[in-house]
């Protein structure tokens, strides 16, 4: 890849990890009565990438397309659970799958709600449905990975945001297929 096909992909990059902060921040503020304490920003090209207890992972496709992991600790997801639940009175029996249908929900939505100011900026956007790891502990990367992170701290616990990619480096299972780029 050239220099500036390079400069230009990652500034792309930096316009959808802009975009996506600023709606999960939004998102936790307005919805789920929750602001960040603060923001640490990890970057580069990591070999490998810590997991939290509950992952969702979806797929957003453009010329840069992106893999993007929300990674929450699970005193954090719990508590956004009971909040985005607090109207349908969920049973203790149901609460598992309840947080995890809130893991994946909450990134659909904020990710889907970002579609559409990232179409404005380029060519449109599309949007793969979530995937779900409960105790996973790593994604691995290969030499070339692209892996920016940021870690949300709230009250609650931490949430990851990275930000894998390209995603024309990798497969639907995250493999790396070499020379794509």
């Amino acid at each position: 890849m050239s220099t500036q096909a390079t400069l230009e992909l990652d500034q792309e990059i930096a316009a959808v990890v802009e975009v996506v902060v600023k709606r999960t921040v939004s998102f936790m503020r307005e919805e789920l009565g929750v602001a960040p304490t603060g923001v640490t920003r990890h970057g580069g090209r990591p070999e490998s990438l810590l997991l939290r207890d509950i992952t969702a992972i979806v797929g957003v496709g453009s010329r840069s397309g992106l893999y993007i992991a929300f990674s929450y600790d699970d005193s954090l997801i719990r508590a956004m659970m009971r909040r985005y639940t607090a109207d349908l009175g969920v049973a203790p029996e149901e609460e598992e799958l309840y947080v995890r249908e809130t893991a994946s929900d909450i990134v659909n939505v904020i990710v889907g709600n970002c579609t559409a100011e990232l179409s404005k900026r380029r060519e449109p956007v599309s949007l793969s449905p979530p995937v779900l790891m409960v105790g996973a502990r790593t994604i691995c990367g290969r030499p070339g990975t692209t892996v920016a992170t940021l870690t949300l701290q709230f009250q609650e616990g931490l949430l990851d945001l990275a930000f894998v990619g390209p995603k024309l480096m990798f497969d639907e299972h995250l493999n790396f297929l070499g020379g794509a780029v």
